[in-house]
């Protein structure tokens, strides 16, 4: 019980931090124009904003049976995909096709299996109800490691793209996983808290490893990329105007960084078309 109070105040702490850095960014977002959003589809119909989703259109064009997942980040306790909207927007722009963005359930509300069970809900959902049937995965921070574990664990993946993704999840990285406790997810696949044990199942797949000088999981993503050698690695270097600290694609997505890493990240749609 002390752990998981600890935890919570570890949580609690953190959500402050984020939320302090990220009000006054999405207060002066400025959004791309042409693209067509839906926002807050329940892909789970229970009530729960942990369970809507949007969908981004690049235009009024709605055939398209291939669409990109993004997962915001948030170590699994913050977030939800307003965080993303903006990146989400102009990678949609940029890859002409549609950008599935999903809330999912945070801890200590369920755990990473009630975590996985969204995505599959939310896919499924997306595939009855929009024809979605081939997916690109993308995601920053924890959801630069869900959309690493969706293209392992659904074997359906066209490209994974996780930015500033964490592929070796500790506790003192991520307060999340200090949920876990006891259970520890015991039906979870081995592999959930060392992604890079199943890296050659994304061999066969587009991938892009986002990284920055500053990014904290800087070195996660250098072994990642050492495991993948046919991968994009794409690690961004600071300039005196501009950190490339964590997630910096996200917070800043008309940077040169954030334009250079929607460009990589689409054009595995654009080849795929």
């Amino acid at each position: 019980m002390a752990s998981f109070r600890s935890a919570v105040r570890e949580a609690e702490l953190y959500c402050a931090q984020c939320r302090e850095f990220d009000r006054p960014r999405l207060e002066n977002e400025v959004r791309p124009d042409g693209v067509i959003c839906e926002t807050d589809i329940a892909y789970i119909d229970d009530g729960s904003e942990f369970h809507l989703l949007d969908v981004y259109y690049p235009s009024e064009d709605r055939t398209s049976d291939t669409a990109y997942f993004l997962f915001h980040g948030g170590a699994f306790v913050y977030g939800n995909k307003e965080l993303d909207k903006n990146f989400g927007m102009r990678l949609a722009a940029s890859a002409g096709i549609p950008v599935v963005s999903i809330n999912y359930t945070l801890l200590p509300n369920g755990t990473m299996r009630t975590i996985i069970d969204d995505i599959k809900a939310a896919k499924s959902y997306v595939t009855e109800n929009f024809g979605f049937t081939k997916f690109h995965y993308t995601g920053d921070s924890a959801g630069g490691a869900l959309a690493v574990l969706s293209a392992i664990m659904f074997d359906d993946a066209l490209s994974a793209s996780p930015i500033c993704g964490c592929y070796t999840i500790r506790s003192d990285e991520f307060p999340g996983v200090l949920f876990a406790g006891e259970e520890k997810d015991a039906k979870m696949p081995p592999y959930i808290y060392d992604l890079k044990a199943e890296a050659d199942k994304l061999q066969d797949i587009d991938v892009a490893i986002i990284t920055g000088d500053e990014d904290f999981l800087r070195d996660d993503n250098v072994a990642l990329s050492k495991l993948l050698p046919n991968a994009v690695f794409y690690d961004a270097v600071s300039t005196e105007d501009r950190k490339m600290t964590h997630v910096f694609p996200i917070g800043n997505p008309t940077w040169p960084e954030g334009v250079r890493t929607i460009g990589i990240i689409s054009s595995f749609a654009r080849k795929s078309c």
